[in-house]
């Protein structure tokens, strides 16, 4: 039997980041045909980021062949004993040990890191049961359950006009603002602000988690590494005396891609109750739809117990179309 070797990646070499780009989309193609997948692009500039988040790829070999990878992914500014950890393994090569042999290896990359909870994600709905199983087997705790929910288009614009008409008598005084591109120079440090709190206002099971440190630069760094990777930002904010207190963004992937990746929505806890949720989702929508016609559909997910925003996605037209489980394990 050939022997596995498992390395460390290395986003210069051509060989290397081929036979990422070809596990990865194998093994989620395999899972969901109509997956939004990531571009080699993506995978490049992420590995050769200069933010303040850690990146580190690492690919298992048979005879030369990448047959199964890894990325560990976290902030060095804050939450540094959380790590997040992807793995893949090719649909070939699949039930012959290698993704339990990996993850070893990249648990134990993610504790000389310094890293004592590791969180993964995987899909566990009708048929892949098997994902939840292999999870659990390796010493994971399901904390909580997303669910993956599709827009398609073309977007239905009477019902943005209606659902943003009812929701603005709510937030008067605040305004919607939506654009393609850069955010502002003005708005750019209250965004940045309240991003870091989305860390400790989502829903993150039982982990005690601190709100992100990101700086100015940090930011400006995030949105160089998305520009090599080709993708257009979309957002939309409310501001309110000159400073961000919501926001829904979005990314817009270039090349062959037809989908686009909702990132986040978030409102300051001091402005909830003002539908100011819906009334940047509406707005970030019409814009996608006036921009990117082209697209087949926009992708979100959200934990079950975040019934609030569930709702305004199911109001929006969302369909669930993925379970996914969001996994833990703590290392000694």
């Amino acid at each position: 039997m050939s022997e596995l070797v498992i390395r460390r990646l290395d986003p210069a070499s051509d060989a290397d980041m081929d036979g990422f780009q070809d596990v990865y989309a194998a093994a989620e193609l395999a899972e969901d045909p109509e997956v939004g997948l990531y571009s080699r692009e993506d995978a490049v500039a992420m590995l050769t980021s200069d933010t303040a988040e850690l990146f580190e790829g690492f690919g298992a070999f048979v005879d030369g062949r990448m047959v199964a990878e890894s990325i560990l992914m976290g902030s060095t500014r804050d939450n540094l004993e959380v790590v997040t950890m992807l793995l893949w393994v090719h649909p070939d090569h699949q039930r012959r040990g290698h993704g339990t042999r990996l993850l070893a290896a990249t648990e134990e990359q993610a504790h000389s890191l310094g890293r004592t909870v590791l969180r993964t994600q995987a899909r566990v709905g009708e048929g892949l049961q098997g994902n939840r199983l292999f999870a659990q087997r390796n010493g994971y705790t399901m904390a909580m359950t997303e669910i993956e929910r599709r827009l398609t288009f073309p977007i239905d614009l009477e019902l943005l006009d209606r659902l943003a008409a009812h929701a603005a008598p709510y937030h008067a005084g605040y305004e919607i603002r939506a654009f393609v591109g850069p955010v502002p120079a003005e708005l750019r440090a209250s965004y940045v602000d309240l991003r870091n709190l989305i860390v400790v206002e989502m829903p993150h099971g039982d982990l005690d988690l601190e709100a992100g440190r990101d700086t100015l630069e940090d930011f400006d760094a995030l949105e160089r590494e998305r520009a090599e990777a080709g993708r257009t930002a979309v957002s939309a904010f409310a501001v309110r005396d000159g400073a961000v207190v919501a926001y829904a963004d979005a990314s817009v992937p270039g090349g062959d891609s037809k989908h686009v990746d909702q990132y986040g929505t978030l409102v300051h806890p001091d402005h909830r109750g003002r539908r100011l949720g819906m009334g940047v989702k509406c707005a970030q929508l019409r814009l996608l739809g006036e921009r990117f016609p082209d697209r087949h559909y926009i992708q979100t997910s959200n934990a079950e117990v975040n019934a609030q925003m569930v709702a305004i996605n199911e109001a929006l037209g969302f369909e669930v179309v993925q379970v996914y489980g969001e996994f833990q394990k703590r290392l000694a």
